[in-house]
């Protein structure tokens, strides 16, 4: 049968449920908490729930958390670092293996890149450096593949890395490359050599190549990303294919976008998602939401809470309002599984809120003859066990027909399988004695 009719005629016999992607009413956490510029989230007390850290401007608290004490209750704000700052920015990560995650902003009253070591939710504040940062962004990764992680950021017309010995010291290099007015950056490999790459946004987007760990300018990756006031970047995998594409939300007069990646770390096919601009100052989100396997995106539009709902292509739905606010209530957007059932739920400021994600995953329907046929675990990371009662090919399917992965040899028993795939739902066909087998596959 040719394949491409093959796989049509697979996922015809696939019955998807409706999928909305559903959020609850909000539950309020703070009213105290006007002037938020970040929201992230991270297990800061080891108790596997995910807790939230925010920063303020002009604030006499700008580094707070609330611990997630579980069923959507949060404890009181607890103030880790104090002053009167402009756009404060954390990241967070365990930097010294000691099994705890720290934290680490940019910009205060003192221009500083602070190191916050926590130790059983008790902050130690370190100066790392000292640059002027107004603009700017902090984000973690490891840049040199020492496993480890290594801090990157941007600050006005600076882009530095400060690469991490294991223990939480730092040795940092300025990337030399064009003045720019940096707002933003994102980091991922937009190449597939192993090596995370580097892109910062603001008046223009740059390209910064990781060449076995060493970060420098790349200009032939630029002549075909345009060049208008980004002020928001994500490097996410919008069309299944692979690799990452760009994101990006524009300045006041282009909306927000995405461009297909190459393969190769080439950008084109500029594609709008909304040429209205959305309130993107302190970003979007973009993830999962309604469990189909392809990326969704979140964000503040007008100061509502809106959601754009993928088609598995990269092909977005206009904006659904998610939840309705007020002049100045919603500006600030983040999400992560915040209750550990596997959904990504939205937190949200001004008067800071969670939104619960109660959306139904797809389902599909399998045949008598298919029951015989065993996964497990289900949901999977990158291990699976497939028990079949007799020898078989085996094809995974993403959610919109293309195939991952193929031709894989399944003997009669427990056949146990690493895998190398991106989080997703996936489709597997058997073939076996003229049959053709169907069950499907969440990798998280």
């Amino acid at each position: 049968m040719n394949k491409v009719i093959f796989t049509i005629a697979v996922l015809k016999t696939l019955i998807l449920s409706p999928v909305l992607g559903q959020f609850s009413s909000p539950t309020l956490i703070d009213t105290n908490t006007t002037q938020i510029t970040n929201i992230i989230t991270a297990d800061i007390n080891n108790d596997n729930l995910k807790d939230i850290i925010v920063t303020r401007k002009f604030s006499a608290s700008i580094i707070s958390y609330y611990l997630n004490l579980g069923n959507s209750l949060f404890g009181p704000e607890t103030i880790i670092s104090t002053g009167f700052t402009h756009f404060t920015k954390i990241a967070s990560g365990d930097f010294n293996k000691d099994g705890w995650k720290d934290l680490v902003s940019i910009g205060d009253d003192l221009n500083t890149v602070i190191l916050y070591t926590n130790n059983q939710t008790h902050f130690t504040a370190t100066t790392i450096d000292t640059l002027v940062f107004f603009d700017s962004d902090i984000q973690t990764a490891d840049i040199d593949n020492d496993s480890d992680l290594d801090i990157i950021v941007v600050a006005q017309s600076t882009l530095k890395i400060y690469y991490n010995d294991g223990l939480s010291n730092f040795t940092s290099q300025t990337i030399a490359g064009p003045i720019e007015d940096f707002f933003d950056l994102t980091i991922n490999d937009i190449d597939g050599d192993g090596f995370k790459d580097i892109l910062t946004g603001g008046l223009n987007i740059s390209v910064y190549k990781n060449t076995n760990g060493l970060i420098h300018y790349d200009s032939a990756r630029l002549s075909t990303i345009p060049s208008s006031g980004n002020i928001f970047l994500e490097l996410v995998d919008l069309d299944m294919d692979g690799d990452f594409d760009l994101f990006s939300a524009a300045n006041e007069n282009m909306g927000i976008r995405w461009m297909k990646n190459d393969g190769n770390g080439y950008f084109s096919n500029l594609q709008m998602i909304d040429t209205n601009p959305p309130n993107t100052r302190y970003g979007a989100s973009i993830k999962d939401f309604d469990k189909d396997g392809d990326l969704d995106i979140i964000l503040p539009k007008d100061f509502n809470f809106v959601r754009y709902t993928n088609n598995g292509s990269g092909n977005f739905d206009t904006a659904t309002v998610i939840h309705p606010g007020t002049p100045f209530s919603i500006t600030v957007l983040h999400s992560d599984d915040m209750n550990n059932d596997g959904k990504f739920d939205a937190i949200w400021s001004s008067n800071l809120s969670i939104q619960l994600n109660n959306s139904t995953p797809v389902s599909i329907t399998e045949s008598e003859d298919d029951n015989l046929i065993e996964l497990y675990p289900n949901p999977a990371s990158n291990k699976v066990s497939i028990f079949t009662p007799s020898p078989g090919k085996l094809t995974f399917y993403n959610s919109v027909g293309q195939i991952a992965l193929k031709n894989i040899d399944l003997h009669k028993g427990t056949n146990h399988l690493e895998l190398n795939l991106p989080p997703q739902i996936y489709f597997l066909t058997i073939q076996s004695k003229n049959k053709t087998h169907t069950k499907k596959l969440i990798i998280e």
